[in-house]
């Protein structure tokens, strides 16, 4: 079993070979830990699926932040 760890955007993540053609994948981002598997032949395919994933659940946690209510610049 081959497990290998990365950085993406400053998130660890790591993939483990679990079976041939078969990745575990797992990483975390504001404490929430996401995990799964994903089917490729090359570990750098697989790293590129979990680098779309993290992209995704990034872009997800931006919209999710609230924001400042703007100041009204009149009063």
């Amino acid at each position: 079993m081959k497990k290998l760890t990365y950085r993406h955007r400053d998130i660890e993540y790591t993939l483990t070979n679990i079976e041939p053609d078969l990745w575990s994948w797992s990483f975390e981002i504001n404490g929430k830990i996401r995990n799964g598997v994903t089917r490729a032949r090359l570990d750098l395919l697989a790293q590129r699926r979990v680098c779309t994933i993290i992209d995704r659940e990034l872009k997800s946690a931006e919209r999710t932040i609230p924001q400042e209510p703007e100041e009204d610049a009149g009063s």
